[in-house]
């Protein structure tokens, strides 16, 4: 079994996983928009539409406006998760000692690595906590969830519980060395047989169960909102470019005029 899980199953997810992000990406972007629905407030370039993408990617700034009980726990959540992949991919590629380079020894570099993947982990454990108490408790979210809105947020919990176990109990916990090592054997398609531990073992196929759930489930947000954004917040074009009979290399409608020799097409 942990042949299967170390071995063969991060394979599976990746393929599944980036197959089903694309396919997804491929139906939002043949899907035509068939009318304007920019919103306000109304970009003129596109240097303002970056403004407010980046006043949702990083404040979450329509979440705030409209509701801000969802905000209280979202906001932080999404930090901490942030934070926590970066701090993985950073932490396992250093080995804990990535503030060597901003002047701090190796020893208190690997405290500090180890003090912000606990607090940001434990940040975001409190975030899912609160989102998954809004879904059980507020009358007006309980009427709009589904099962696998419930079972995303259990899933997020094991995960997140598993990983700050590891850390607030470091002998049940894995080195930098032996990740670094396996996740450079998975990289490089040369796989080593997965760390014997336990809750490791536990804490990555979660990961991978989230992985291969991803691309088929709301958490396909990630990518939703860009596409969202893009639609409600790029600069207005007038005819929209999805309408029939819209030429959408010109932006401009198209007419069909008749000629002496039958019937042509031109843009006004």
């Amino acid at each position: 079994m942990t042949f299967f899980i170390g071995q063969v199953l991060p394979y599976v997810t990746v393929v599944i996983f980036t197959l089903g992000i694309l396919y997804r990406l491929w139906r939002w972007a043949m899907a035509r928009i068939v009318h304007n629905i920019t919103l306000s407030p109304f970009p003129q370039s596109n240097a303002q539409v970056a403004g407010i993408y980046a006043g949702e990617i990083v404040l979450f700034r329509n979440v705030f406006l409209f509701d801000k009980g969802l905000w209280i726990g979202a906001w932080p959540m999404h930090v901490a998760l942030g934070s926590v992949i970066g701090g993985h991919v950073v932490g396992i590629y250093f080995l804990g000692k990535q503030f060597t380079y901003i002047g701090l020894s190796e020893h208190l570099s690997e405290q500090m690595s180890a003090l912000l993947g606990t607090v940001f982990g434990l940040i975001m454990f409190a975030g899912l906590l609160y989102l998954l108490y809004r879904r059980l408790a507020i009358d007006s979210v309980r009427k709009i969830s589904v099962p696998g809105d419930y079972l995303h947020l259990l899933l997020l919990l094991g995960i997140v519980s598993v990983g700050n176990f590891m850390r607030l109990f470091p002998a049940y916990g894995l080195e930098y060395g032996p990740a670094r090592e396996y996740i450079t054997g998975l990289v490089t398609l040369h796989p080593v047989p997965i760390p014997d531990n336990p809750l490791f073992i536990i804490h990555f196929l979660l990961v991978q169960v989230l992985l291969i759930v991803f691309p088929f489930s709301k958490l396909m947000h990630l990518f939703g909102m860009f596409a969202n954004r893009w639609i409600m917040n790029r600069v207005y074009l007038d005819p929209a470019p999805g309408l029939p009979g819209v030429d959408l290399s010109k932006g401009v409608p198209v007419v069909r005029a008749v000629s002496e020799g039958g019937v042509t097409s031109a843009g006004v």
